[in-house]
């Protein structure tokens, strides 16, 4: 699996650390040196993901989103979600999707959809819908919306392992694992070691970060999950985060991912 790393806009440079690069659309609208990092991430050739921002709970609209699509030109985009509510996100990705076919962007980006859902029998809707649209490129394991459909008396930014194991298993069981999956986020970065089948595409990430700046080393625990505050990308100072601890938290994760390849 490939690894997206997401750092604070005051230090943009543990991004270099992944494979790939997560844009996400509320940062690039408020920040001028965050556009340009992105695109010059994009002239050096990586992959580029537009991100939604629906977990960050932005008020980025659809608007919003395809002018940045005009002006980034992402590898892909993560269509509009509705957390938990899997009928608006379904209707959000076809009013998306025919956004962004009148807009002549349909065959130059792929989409990206993440399924939501009141529970895990919604969430199952929502999945099995996508794998049948031929439109949909990729589907998300979302960090928040999983565990809120696959585990009981679920609490914030906790069990994101243990449900998106659950989800893996019974799709790879029923054979539904049939186009690309990234998963958003992460809790316990052995959560990638689980995962042989081929479609398990990428992560990405701000956890190895965070981590670091409260001095969590993977090595010695990586199991405690703190929240991550809503506001810390645009908010916290990382002047003060030892870089060294940053890097060796990227390399767990990403040792983690690459078990089954090497």
């Amino acid at each position: 699996m490939d690894v997206y790393v997401i750092s604070p806009v005051s230090n943009l440079e543990p991004m270099n650390l992944g494979d790939r690069i997560f844009a996400l659309a509320h940062l690039w609208v408020q920040f001028p040196h965050y556009r340009e990092f992105i695109l010059k991430k994009q002239e050096e050739g990586y992959w580029i993901t537009l991100d939604n921002s629906a977990a960050e709970r932005s008020l980025v609209t659809e608007d919003v989103l395809i002018n940045i699509c005009h002006e980034l030109m992402p590898d892909e985009v993560i269509a509009p979600d509705v957390l938990f509510d899997k009928d608006a996100t379904i209707l959000n990705a076809v009013d998306f999707k025919n956004r962004m076919e009148k807009e002549g962007l349909l065959d130059k980006i792929d989409i990206f959809f993440c399924p939501q859902g009141i529970d895990r029998e919604d969430w199952i809707t929502a999945y099995k819908w996508a794998i049948a649209q031929d439109w949909i490129n990729v589907i998300g394991f979302s960090k928040i919306a999983v565990p809120n459909a696959w585990l009981d008396n679920y609490t914030d930014d906790q069990g994101i392992k243990e449900a998106r194991h659950m989800a893996y298993d019974y799709l790879k069981d029923k054979g539904l694992l049939q186009k690309p999956i990234h998963c958003l986020g992460q809790g316990d970065p052995t959560e990638f070691a689980y995962y042989t089948h081929p479609m398990m595409r990428s992560t990405d990430s701000v956890y190895p970060v965070f981590a670091a700046s409260l001095g969590q080393d993977f090595s010695k625990d990586h199991t405690t999950r703190t929240p991550t505050p809503h506001n810390f990308l645009e908010t916290f100072d990382m002047s003060n985060v030892d870089m060294s601890l940053v890097e060796s938290n990227v390399q767990f994760l990403t040792k983690q991912t690459s078990i089954w390849t090497n």
